[in-house]
């Protein structure tokens, strides 16, 4: 399935631009953005677009008046001390840059590594650059790819037609749908020209979401529907907690993101390769994300008939195999299933714990992912957003894939990349990260995934 951005001719319009820096005290907007003091920043304004450097201190953009091209970077890194991997990484980057410095960097890592002196040792290269990502299972770039507890993917940007507006904000656990709402307000407050393509980009915690909540937030004060792609942040398994990061900023428990905005377009693919096992059935009874029935007996009980005694026990083997499957017709998307990862257990009142929420009434099925298909897939998907680009040549990718497509159903983490390489060729340029959870829409909403990959083309 993919998603084509909105019909956006009305950019590509000659406008008058007008110039000028302004040097000045930084308003900290909310909670998406500061340090505990404002600092002094150098920003440059364009007409109604404001680059904010909330975070970065001294630094300022450059206008490149007649650069109309959207030039990227990738760097990759497993070196384990984590100053010099970040350097190393940002090194990478600026030669896929001719030693420009980037507008913005989307920087993904695993959890091994001491973060801020990751960022720090980006910034020690070229200054401060601005950037958004989160901690993953593992990274993805078209350099390499790996689960390996220090490891880093980085992308950098450098453009004067995309415009990037970091955020983070925190305690997604308490009210995910208050938090939704502070994004929301958040962009709302950009007041973005109506003209400009948009794109919104989301990494929360993948240990403390509930991604329904958070889109109910988004869907209800947004001002304006913006398609949204991105990962839930994950961990190797064995930590409690994930990270989200905002230039200097790092937080647990929080929702960082971009949005990116001005002229240029876009397309999202998204794909599963999971097939069913039975007959569709309803689910009788269920609070919030826990489901208790299923056709009038626990849910659990059902799971266990499926799956059986024993391999429910292995937690992990029910993760590395099955899953729920939503009825999801009408769209022309896989098989009509959505994915829904079962996260959680509960043995004494036999229920399933869910990262959404599946209301009474639901039509649901077991599936279990298929190695081939999922490889097929993610072929299919990666020619389809190809063959939708006007230029595929001149693109720059994201795929955000599930954890449970890695070493998990694989055994290593690369055939699902090589595969996506197979189709895009030796040259194209791609960072993302293994995920808990997935964000894409489909036919013109956005959802929620698990094992699914998404691949977003950019140019």
């Amino acid at each position: 399935m993919v998603r084509q951005a909105p019909d956006r001719k009305k950019r590509y319009k000659y406008r008058k631009i007008f110039c000028f820096v302004i040097f000045g005290k930084m308003r900290i907007m909310g909670t998406g953005f500061g340090m505990p003091d404002p600092k002094r920043v150098n920003f440059m304004a364009f007409g109604r677009h404001d680059f904010e450097l909330a975070l970065i201190p001294n630094s300022s953009f450059h206008a490149r008046i007649g650069d109309m091209t959207i030039r990227t970077g990738v760097g990759y890194t497993h070196r384990a001390e984590s100053f010099s991997a970040g350097q190393e990484a940002v090194l990478k980057v600026l030669e896929g840059l001719q030693g420009d410095k980037p507008d913005f960097l989307f920087l993904f890592t695993t959890v091994g590594h001491d973060i801020p002196e990751v960022i720090r040792g980006i910034h020690n290269i070229k200054g401060p650059i601005p950037l958004c990502g989160c901690t993953g299972s593992g990274v993805i770039t078209n350099l390499g790819c790996d689960e390996a507890t220090h490891s880093i993917g980085l992308i950098g940007i450098r453009s004067d037609r995309v415009c990037f507006e970091p955020f983070l904000f925190s305690n997604l656990s308490a009210d995910p749908q208050k938090v939704g709402v502070q994004i929301a307000t958040r962009i709302n407050a950009l007041d973005l020209p109506p003209d400009d393509q948009k794109l919104l980009f989301l990494f929360p915690d993948g240990l403390t979401i509930n991604a329904d909540g958070l889109s109910r937030g988004l869907e209800q004060a947004l001002a304006a529907h913006i398609d949204c792609v991105g990962g839930t942040a994950g961990n190797d398994f064995e930590k409690a907690q994930t990270y989200q990061f905002c230039n200097f900023q790092i937080a647990s428990n929080a929702v960082a993101g971009v949005v990116a905005h001005g002229r240029f377009d876009y397309q999202i693919g998204a794909s599963h390769g999971s097939k069913p096992v039975g007959l569709f059935r309803t689910i009788t009874r269920a609070t919030g994300t826990v489901i208790y029935e299923i056709d009038g007996q626990p849910a659990l009980d059902l799971l266990k008939d499926y799956i059986g005694e024993d391999r429910i026990r292995d937690y992990g083997h029910v993760l590395n195999l099955f899953e729920l499957g939503e009825c999801f017709e009408d769209k022309a998307y896989c098989q009509d299933i959505i994915n829904r990862a079962i996260i959680g257990v509960d043995e004494e009142k036999g229920g399933i714990r869910l990262a959404v929420e599946i209301p009474q009434g639901t039509k649901i099925k077991i599936t279990r992912r298929d190695k081939k298909l999922v490889l097929k897939r993610t072929r299919q998907t990666a020619q389809t957003v190809m063959d939708a680009m006007k230029s595929a040549d001149d693109g720059f990718y994201f795929f955000f894939n599930c954890s449970g497509r890695g070493s998990y159903l694989f055994g290593s983490p690369d055939p699902d990349i090589d595969a996506l390489k197979e189709v895009l060729g030796p040259h194209k340029q791609f960072a993302g990260f293994y995920t808990f959870g997935e964000f894409a829409p489909i036919k013109g909403k956005n959802y929620f995934h698990n094992y699914t990959g998404i691949l977003v083309g950019i140019e």
